[in-house]
């Protein structure tokens, strides 16, 4: 979102056509912005799969899987800003551009509200899995994966698309405690 800080209206369902100006008035730092979504995507879906891996349950795996997917999903929606100020908007002239321009950009907006329900189901999912030995780190699952779902709601709601500015750092916080977590263990397992 850093790079985003020229274009407050990226990602709210009701500024879409300010987001596309925005966007075109901004395009290195709309390209820079698509790129570092979507490695940032890729590698939660390599995280999400690691996890899966050591999942002790099928709803766990399950949750996992959830999250990889939405991952994935929602990278492949964050190409459409990029085509809009690489492809779309420099032979386009006018009004024209207008339809075009909403259309990647929803796609791109509800991609990332499929990935936040995705993202919170499989928080919920994972927690399962978690909760007899872990209970913090499922309890923060929990938390993080019910604030997520409604997020889902951001095509279509403002207030749903500012309950992000609470679910994510949940979730990336739950991210980290697990990924600390996983090093440490393969660091054990690597030591002699």
């Amino acid at each position: 979102m850093l790079f985003l800080a020229n274009v407050p209206a990226a990602y709210r369902p009701n500024d879409i056509d300010r987001w596309a100006t925005l966007s075109v008035a901004h395009p290195q730092a709309t390209v820079a912005s698509a790129v570092t979504f979507i490695l940032g995507l890729l590698a939660l879906a390599g995280w999400a799969a690691g996890l899966g891996r050591r999942a002790a349950s099928p709803v766990a795996t399950f949750g996992a899987a959830c999250i990889a997917t939405g991952a994935i999903l929602n990278a492949a929606g964050c190409v459409a800003p990029l085509v809009l100020v690489t492809h779309v908007m420099p032979g386009c002239e006018g009004a024209s551009c207008g339809p075009v321009s909403r259309a990647l950009l929803g796609v791109t907006l509800s991609l990332d509200a499929l990935f936040n329900l995705l993202l919170g189901m499989g928080l919920i999912g994972f927690a399962s899995a978690l909760w007899r030995g872990e209970r913090a780190q499922a309890t923060l699952a929990v938390v993080a994966g019910l604030t997520s779902i409604p997020v889902a709601g951001q095509p279509f709601s403002a207030a749903a698309a500012s309950l992000l500015s609470v679910a994510a750092p949940l979730w990336i916080a739950f991210v980290l405690w697990t990924s600390l977590r996983m090093w440490r263990e393969a660091r054990g397992r690597i030591q002699p």
